[in-house]
């Protein structure tokens, strides 16, 4: 069986399927052999203790207990590299025992808690063959003792001995008793008392994030808490040297790159611009063969459960990583961001990229790693009116860990390239998004759902957030009054109490329809048979919705902010930001002159499209991530 070598010990490159076939397969000559079941903990000694180093080399197997050890050996080019924790290998070993006709024996544990495990396990396991149990006393057995045991286990003559009695005493038990054993020793640490139910094992979601240890210390802090932190500060560190060391390439001659992608909600999904540039530098990074893995959040969509379009483990040849946090919005970023940012640090990703100010504030963690991290700015965040106090402190914090650690930082406007260069006297890399052709639709769906049809109405499609400036719009298409319907599309993002207020505004009015969170055929019907599309903002990063509104032909109706003028040139209609009415006015312009629309849709298109194209976008980002583009690009 392969093995990856982590600070000098050999952990098997298994799983649970490979492990159990192993063990069925070879069981006779397993016999007098033992297995160790490594963890962080014990791999640290290893490194350290040259003989326990031996003792864990000397095993027939060294499963990956740890999930730190499965990834650190993934991130090595061993993708099949999965856990095998003994608390899960012996329920799995117990239900085929029947068949195979297995005979167990236990050493180890306290007596009552060998009881607890026999009257579990027989429960459970009705027909499980056990033939023994011992509790030996704490101090070293005499040699007379020794032989005694050694004489009754053989006397049971059993497939499989569990033994439970901690590292390091339980390696170096088996070590010891190698060739001495009629079974197979499989040293299994505190799984005798998880399954007698003495001991609470953490919850799946902790052991998926690498925090066993933590809900371990919870449960022992006095024991606990001095062992771990020493032993996973000193992992982390000496993996991150043992990675360096044996990197054959490196980073700027590749090829072909490992790349995280933090900071966005899930993909695939609408619920942003920064959702849609993830997914497009993800998918199309994937596609040129690049290993990319997205850290997708856990939690609710915007709009509701009911647009959550769930995608297991891999979409479109890329990884996707859930990361658990709170729902709370002040929280919600900030916990995922940390715990994304730890569980990175056991891959060896090329370049980590995080996305949006929020995320950046727990960049320094990979940093402290010497890891690559790269930066995009989407927008200045921290002055969206949605976030309280706390979360904008956060934002603004985020911002500063940006400018002070990140390799690179990719700002999506030259307005916001001069503010960093302004604020901080920091470089940026300026690389706009992109925008795909789409293939228009005929209203079907719209018609049925909203009895609206092309050319009959105004849309606004974005984030329903103050900061895109919907209650601008709604005031001014009272004033102008026009004989075309408004459609307000998009779902409220933290904000569900300003919904309701534009809500109060459109009042009675049954020509402002208000659509809720759109995609699909939906979505591409609105921007399809739009009069013309409206982006009345105050603030922007690039707004991947007037993208996508032109990308479809629209004539577009925006505020004069420096992000949307930069975006649309001379190819849109545009007004004072936040002056009503002249938004008004321009409104009532466009309906009575649909000549002026056609002008603008038919240029449209071909501007965008050509300005702004993905693959470009790509490459570009690309060349960021091996360090050869700011001598290229920086303003």
């Amino acid at each position: 069986m392969r093995y990856c070598n982590i600070l000098g010990t050999n952990i098997n490159v298994t799983d649970m399927h490979r492990t159990l076939t192993y063990l069925t397969q070879h069981i006779e000559e397993l016999r007098g052999e033992y297995i160790c079941i490594a963890n962080v903990h014990t791999t640290v000694m290893a490194y350290y203790d040259e003989f326990y180093r031996n003792v864990q080399n000397s095993a027939a197997m060294a499963l990956p207990d740890g999930k730190p050890l499965s990834i650190v050996s993934r991130g090595r080019g061993y993708l099949e590299a999965n856990r095998v924790p003994g608390p899960d290998l012996m329920p799995e070993v117990f239900e085929m025992s029947a068949a195979k006709g297995y005979r167990h024996y236990f050493y180890g544990g306290k007596e009552d808690t060998l009881k607890k495990l026999k009257s579990n396990l027989l429960e459970r396991y009705p027909d499980l063959n056990i033939v023994g149990m011992y509790s030996p006393p704490f101090r070293p057995l005499t040699e007379e003792e020794d032989i005694k045991i050694i004489e009754k286990i053989n006397a049971a003559r059993p497939d499989f001995i569990w033994v439970a009695l901690g590292a390091p005493k339980q390696e170096k038990w088996m070590y010891e008793h190698k060739g001495k054993l009629y079974g197979v020793m499989v040293g299994v640490g505190a799984a005798f008392d998880f399954l007698a139910g003495t001991v609470r094992r953490a919850p799946k979601w902790m052991q998926e994030m690498c925090l066993e240890w933590f809900f371990r210390i919870l449960q022992e802090p006095g024991r606990l808490i001095s062992r771990y932190l020493k032993t996973n500060a000193d992992f982390l560190w000496l993996v991150h040297k043992e990675n360096k060391k044996i990197k054959k390439k490196k980073r700027f001659g590749k090829e072909k790159l490992r790349i995280a992608m933090i900071g966005h909600k899930r993909i695939p999904s609408r619920e942003g611009g920064v959702e849609i540039v993830v997914n497009e530098l993800s998918v199309r990074m994937a596609a040129k063969k690049h290993q990319v893995e997205a850290y997708n959040r856990k939690g609710s969509h915007v709009s509701g459960k009911e647009f959550v379009n769930r995608v297991g483990k891999k979409y479109e040849g890329v990884n996707i990583i859930t990361i658990p946090t709170f729902e709370n919005k002040n929280l919600n970023a900030i916990v995922y961001s940390f715990l994304a940012s730890v569980r990175a640090l056991f891959t060896s990703y090329d370049v980590i990229h995080y996305h949006a100010e929020g995320p950046c504030a727990t960049l320094w963690i990979p940093k402290l790693f010497n890891k690559r991290v790269v930066v995009t700015i989407h927008g200045l965040d921290w002055q969206r009116s949605k976030w309280g106090n706390f979360a904008t402190r956060v934002l603004k914090f985020g911002e500063k860990m940006a400018v002070k650690y990140a390799d690179e930082i990719i700002v999506l406007s030259a307005n916001m390239q001069e503010y960093f260069m302004r604020e901080y006297g920091r470089k940026t890399v300026f690389i706009p998004n992109g925008v795909n052709r789409p293939e228009k639709k005929e209203a079907s769906e719209i018609k049925e759902k909203w009895n609206i049809d092309e050319n009959e109405y105004i849309l606004f499609l974005a984030r329903i957030v103050p900061e895109k400036g919907a209650h601008y719009l709604i005031d001014a298409y009272k004033r102008a009054a026009p004989s075309k319907k408004l459609v307000i599309a998009g779902g409220s993002s933290h904000s569900g109490e300003y919904y309701d207020d534009l809500k109060l505004m459109a009042g009675d009015n049954k020509n402002i329809i208000f659509t809720n969170f759109v995609g699909g055929r939906e979505l591409e019907e609105l921007y399809s048979n739009a009069y013309f599309f409206v982006l009345p903002s105050d603030v922007e990063g690039m707004a991947m919705g007037l993208l996508e509104a032109m990308s479809y032909g629209n004539c577009c109706l925006v505020s004069d902010i420096p992000e949307n003028v930069e975006v649309t040139g001379d190819h849109a209609v545009k007004f004072r930001h936040s002056d009503i009415q002249e938004l008004a006015e321009k409104i009532k312009t466009l309906v009575l002159h649909p000549e002026i629309v056609e002008e603008y849709k038919s240029r449209a298109a071909d501007y965008i499209c050509k300005k702004y194209d993905w693959d470009i976008v790509v490459d570009e980002t690309l060349e960021v991530y091996r360090g050869k583009a700011r001598e290229d690009i920086d303003g």
